[in-house]
């Protein structure tokens, strides 16, 4: 085989892989997010796909410092679905509370609970600046 041959089909093979390689990386950082009562609308038919899905953190939160293991369900304000199981193995997402919002990213297993491998806080209007003049150190979570 010629030189000119070999160097055309690694360059072939290069940009094959760039291509698949970005295809994937697109497709996973736009994935959508459901609501809860979407996701539950789905059914059974979503158990093993990963998925996001947004709704509350209801109260109960169980946080196991030892096994880094939080598991907590997640709820959606006005629905009476169901609340989601969510199990997640990890360090603790910062300033995790009930109440607040959270994308949840992860696979639903078959007995119902959802694996989370990502847990995001949407909580931005929760917190405010300290008055001018004073250090940012003191900036205060918003009751």
């Amino acid at each position: 085989m010629s030189r000119r041959m070999v160097l055309a089909l690694s360059s072939a093979g290069i940009a094959v892989a760039v291509v698949i390689l970005m295809v994937t990386s697109i497709r996973a950082a736009t994935t959508y997010y459901y609501t809860l009562p979407q996701f539950r609308a789905l059914g059974a038919a979503e158990a093993g796909r990963y998925v996001q899905v947004n709704g509350q953190v209801a109260p109960g939160v169980r946080w196991n410092p030892t096994a880094e293991r939080l598991a907590f369900e997640v709820r959606y304000a006005g629905s009476t679905v169901a609340p989601l199981p969510v199990v997640y193995h990890g360090p603790e997402p910062d300033t995790f509370a009930s109440g607040l919002s959270v994308v949840v990213a992860g696979r639903l297993n078959p007995q119902g609970t959802f694996v989370a491998t990502q847990v995001l806080v949407k909580c931005p209007s929760h917190y405010q600046a300290a008055a001018a003049g004073e250090n940012p150190a003191q900036w205060s979570k918003a009751g």
